[in-house]
């Protein structure tokens, strides 16, 4: 039992680190976007790299944060008769619909490391002091790699799947003897 205490722990820290660590990439994007806004309309000078990075910002923000929101449980869920449920029937209940979370999340992060593999080995053109690197490359201007942005989808679908399981095991823990997993 030691062991799957840590387990849920590292877990459950890992997925409050990355939302801390979001908190930061967000107010990057901020500040990205507000540049871009006074050099657009202060100064008529609109940049070329603006608009691209603060999507790709608010991309790995999007694709990293379900792990995070579902820690708090703070996903929608259909909540008719939820709410009245003893505890013991709620996680019952969610033990039986986490079979239909895990299905999807598996099959999320495989189509996400596909997407991600395929734009990681595609010959995009990019160099680095003179040497071809592969990989998907933007088509703007500015030309930012984006293989290191859609790695970002995979690892957000197995932070998710990683909190799934914590939240099935504490809600089977709860489901079977009626006390929650401290």
């Amino acid at each position: 039992m030691g062991r799957l205490k840590k387990y849920l722990t590292a877990v459950d820290k890992v997925n409050l680190f990355t939302g801390h660590i979001m908190v930061f990439v967000l107010l990057l994007a901020v500040a990205v976007i507000s540049f871009e806004v006074i050099m657009r309309y202060l100064f008529n000078r609109p940049t070329n790299w603006g608009h691209e990075s603060m999507t790709l910002l608010f991309a790995i923000m999007y694709v990293t944060l379900g792990g995070y929101c579902h820690y708090y449980r703070g996903h929608v869920r259909v909540d008719i008769f939820y709410s009245y449920l003893p505890s013991r029937l709620k996680a019952a209940l969610d033990v039986f619909t986490s079979l239909f979370f895990f299905l999807y999340t598996l099959a999320l992060t495989y189509y996400c490391w596909k997407f991600y593999w395929s734009s990681q080995t595609m010959m995009g053109g990019g160099t680095v002091l003179g040497i071809t690197v592969p990989g998907e490359m933007s088509f703007t201007d500015w030309g930012p790699p984006l293989y290191c942005v859609k790695f970002m989808m995979p690892l957000g679908g197995i932070l998710l799947l990683l909190q799934g399981i914590n939240w099935f095991i504490r809600d089977l823990h709860l489901a079977v003897t009626g006390r929650e997993l401290q």
